[in-house]
């Protein structure tokens, strides 16, 4: 799975145009909502992978199936 990740966000110049402005803060919005939905992604494939896991196999990892939801929460 690729991830796309931003670290940075372009800083605002007060001297900027309004249309500029506009353009950076939609920007920075589209970013968040990307980071949004891979964020969701990984939770539910973690999801998935870890509730087609046998109670056996979950326990050679050190869970049981009352962890999944604990887990995939703090992801």
């Amino acid at each position: 799975m690729a991830t796309v990740t931003f670290t940075e966000t372009l800083p605002v110049n007060p001297a900027a145009n309004y249309a500029d402005r506009i353009g950076f803060a939609l920007g920075n919005l589209f970013v968040s909502a990307i980071e949004a939905i891979e964020s969701y992604k990984l939770r539910h494939e973690t999801r998935v992978a870890l509730e087609k896991c046998s109670d056996a196999q979950l326990e050679d990892i050190g869970l049981v199936r009352g962890d999944i939801a604990g887990i995939v929460a703090k992801l």
